[in-house]
């Protein structure tokens, strides 16, 4: 009797075994995942690219310093041995989505001088809010979050 409810045992085991994987594979070819990237092979393409610009960026000892003055930015981005790095694209844009600020807020910094990225900020809100600083130059990509209020600060390392 002791030797039948181990087989019985055993028997369920299995079965058990065979119904959830006949289970999860119907379920893997019925549906895509979730967690599965459709277009995974230009989502590592562009990612590679992505870490590719943050390394020349490091790699040229890239500074950012940031001051705010009433309604002005003002950016000034050096190299490594502290030589203003001219003729990039400089953005700010909203880095959090529950900021006060709306999801496609961005402000552009136009070039003064070389090195020196200028932009105003109108209807800026009072509270803290998060930001993407993106400066890009060539191959060369710096990215720094920072967190901001609606006083003007003085030129700050980023």
């Amino acid at each position: 009797m002791l030797k039948n409810r181990w087989q019985l045992l055993l028997a369920g085991i299995f079965l058990a075994f065979l119904t959830f994987s006949y289970w999860s594979i119907t379920l893997a070819t019925s549906r895509v995942s979730p967690v599965a990237d459709p277009d995974y092979y230009h989502s590592g393409q562009r990612y590679h690219l992505a870490e590719r610009a943050w390394r020349a960026a490091a790699k040229a000892g890239w500074q950012a310093l940031l001051a705010r003055d009433g309604e002005e930015l003002r950016l000034r981005l050096l190299d490594g041995a502290g030589v203003p790095v001219g003729g990039g694209v400089v953005l700010l844009k909203n880095g959090r989505m529950g900021n006060a600020l709306a999801a496609d807020w961005r402000v552009p910094f136009s070039e003064g001088e070389p090195g020196v990225y200028l932009a105003r900020l109108v209807d800026f809100p009072v509270e803290p809010v998060e930001l993407l600083l993106v400066a890009r130059r060539g191959e060369a990509l710096l990215e720094r979050r920072l967190r901001v209020n609606g006083d003007s600060w003085p030129e700050t390392r980023l």
